[in-house]
């Protein structure tokens, strides 16, 4: 009986799909520099994974529409549409956009940063830990395992997981 519950719990949950919202280095140009061509590849593999178990997983950049204006106020107001935001905190729009969730709560409450450890001082460290006060996830990476082993991909899937779950009970 108790395997027949865990079953049925763990199929209701999968059948939870999430509209993701994943920043991190825009990808339509590779980069020739190594860290920022991994968090790229990694940015690709995280949409590519989470799509394949059926979640609605997409770029802000393929979202903004440049005609009707402001790209920045757009993305924050896109931001607000999606269940779960995943940012690989390290490119210069990913600064601007850990700066937008680190002051809103709404936001930041459903908001999954990472941020290679070897960059934890500064500015924009300090905008991580302040979304995390506000109920972000924030998590220290390491450069370059974490990026080159899967194991960020492993993080932002136990973040959806996790998502996934508060869904369910709501």
């Amino acid at each position: 009986m108790t395997k027949k519950i865990n079953a049925l719990f763990a199929d209701s949950i999968q059948a939870i799909k999430l509209n993701i919202l994943v920043f991190g280095p825009q990808v339509k140009d590779m980069s020739t520099d190594e860290r920022t061509l991994n968090l790229q590849l990694k940015r690709i593999q995280i949409r590519d994974e989470l799509s394949k178990d059926g979640h609605n997983v997409k770029y802000a950049e393929d979202e903004v529409d440049p005609s009707l204006g402001n790209m920045m106020l757009q993305e924050e107001l896109i931001m607000r549409e999606f269940d779960l935001i995943i940012n690989l905190v390290g490119s210069p729009g990913t600064i601007i956009e850990t700066g937008f969730i680190a002051r809103n709560p709404e936001i930041a409450q459903k908001s999954q940063l990472f941020m290679d450890s070897d960059h934890t001082v500064g500015l924009v460290a300090e905008g991580c830990r302040l979304a995390e006060e506000l109920g972000a996830f924030f998590k220290e990476y390491s450069y370059p395992s974490d990026l080159t082993d899967c194991h960020l991909l492993g993080f932002a899937k136990e973040r959806v997981l996790k998502a996934q779950k508060i869904r369910y009970l709501m």
